[in-house]
């Protein structure tokens, strides 16, 4: 049966012309009018026939700490080759950057995202000021957050990890490679990063339950600074001999293995650690780490802004898939 312009304009609730418009590609249509357009299109089995380059540019705020962490410098490459990748698609992100430790300007950035933007990917604490302004955004448009979540009364697509399975896995190799050692470090990060507190959750539950003789000696509330979680780590290092082990749950790997190597002269802890970065990549090569917990974040990226696309209507087949699976980098691997 052929499907009609008429039809497609019955289904979706608006004018023939409106409908002309999208599948001609002649533009002066709003991104939500456009999308159920398509969608309704597609719906009706007109899909296989849409070769519509739209006209409007879906334009995706991404709010992200700036690049001078590894991890965002690679999540932002990510998102620069997203742009060249769906550039067919009519789809640009633009990175603003935040800090994590000022929630205030945070949800100034976020007031002015409605009004700017067709779609929200973000990255940051889940404290009532963002999340309450999240909350607001999402009953415009799509929000997706990558690597650490939201809480559920707010409305988002979550992409990356699950933290709280990386955790178990680190809890998992740290145990199996502790040997007679008993005592770990865990830094923690951020509290106000969902992320962070799921890992810390899975690591201390998998060890409790596979690996009674390995505890955590403590935990070091590093509020993402490498430096202070290095000093930290010293001053545990020597006053604590039994401890054998370092979780890192966030950023500060090089200073962190700075500080427990010079400690631990010969007999350096095991260290697990997130995010393959060149930084991370080349400790691993030295033999001064032994295991990389890796999401990939060029995927993240990607993922992200697919989403941003199904929303609108500007893709086909099911809602891509949000999960990234963690995956434990050792040096042979490399």
């Amino acid at each position: 049966m052929r499907v009609t312009i008429a039809a497609i304009a019955r289904h979706a609730g608006v004018s023939r012309a409106t409908v002309d418009r999208v599948l001609n590609q002649r533009g002066d249509v709003s991104a939500d009018t456009e999308r159920v357009v398509l969608l309704s299109a597609r719906a009706l089995g007109f899909g296989h026939r849409l070769e519509v380059v739209p006209t409007r540019l879906l334009r995706i705020c991404v709010l992200m700490q700036a690049p001078a962490n590894p991890y965002y410098r690679l999540l932002a490459d990510g998102f620069t080759a997203a742009n060249r990748h769906f550039a067919p698609a009519r789809v640009a992100s633009y990175a603003s950057h935040i800090d994590v430790d000022e929630p205030a300007s945070i949800a100034r950035k976020l007031d002015r995202v409605a009004a700017e933007y067709d779609a929200l990917v973000i990255v940051a604490p889940a404290c009532p000021e963002v999340q309450d302004r999240v909350r607001e955004i999402a009953d415009r448009m799509p929000v997706v957050a990558i690597a650490t979540g939201l809480d559920r009364d707010t409305p988002h697509r979550y992409v990356g990890p699950d933290n709280y399975r990386a955790g178990r896995l680190a809890g998992e190799l740290m145990g199996r490679m502790m040997g007679p050692r008993t005592g770990v470090l865990v830094v923690g990060g951020l509290a106000s990063f969902m992320g962070h507190l799921q890992r810390r959750a899975g690591f201390r539950d998998v060890l409790a339950e596979s690996y009674a003789q390995v505890s955590v000696a403590g935990v070091i509330e590093s509020g993402d600074q490498g430096n202070a979680a290095a000093a930290a780590i010293m001053r545990a290092l020597r006053d604590d001999p039994a401890i054998g082990g370092i979780y890192n749950i966030t950023q500060g790997n090089l200073e962190i293995v700075n500080r427990a190597i010079a400690i631990r002269v010969g007999a350096r802890p095991i260290i697990v650690c997130h995010d393959l970065t060149p930084v991370t990549e080349q400790l691993l090569r030295q033999g001064r780490v032994d295991v990389v917990l890796d999401q990939d974040p060029v995927l993240e990226a990607r993922r992200a802004v697919e989403i941003v696309l199904h929303h609108y209507g500007r893709s086909e087949g099911d809602a891509p898939a949000g999960e990234i699976p963690i995956r434990p980098v050792f040096r042979e691997g490399l």
